[in-house]
């Protein structure tokens, strides 16, 4: 299994251990993830749709990455701002959306 996929998997079991936390924020999340592990995912905090999911949906935050900074990214050893400023991270739509999922991740 590619580490992009635990990845996902991990944000899924989260979405079901507090889905209240999440579904307030009532968004779609799209992550473009290039390179060989790489595929375009959307994360669904919407209450009656919420999920993780392998798609190419409409979204209002677009995230586009790197496998390898992805799995930085989502394991800590790239941190988001520097992630930004260095342009590994390329976000479209709602910024302010992509800095609340940050954040409710890290609870």
């Amino acid at each position: 299994m590619s580490r992009t996929i635990e990845i996902f998997e991990r944000v899924e079991k989260k979405l079901k251990e507090k889905p209240d936390d999440f579904t307030e924020v009532g968004a779609v999340y799209k992550f473009v993830i290039e390179g060989p592990e790489g595929g375009t995912w959307i994360i669904d905090l919407r209450k009656d749709t919420l999920g993780v999911r392998e798609a190419d949906e409409d979204a209002e935050c677009t995230v586009e990455i790197l496998d390898d900074h992805f799995v930085d990214l989502f394991t800590g050893k790239l941190p988001p701002e520097s992630a930004l400023l260095s342009g590994k991270i390329k976000l479209t739509g709602n910024v302010l959306l992509a800095i609340r999922f940050a954040d409710l991740l890290k609870r």
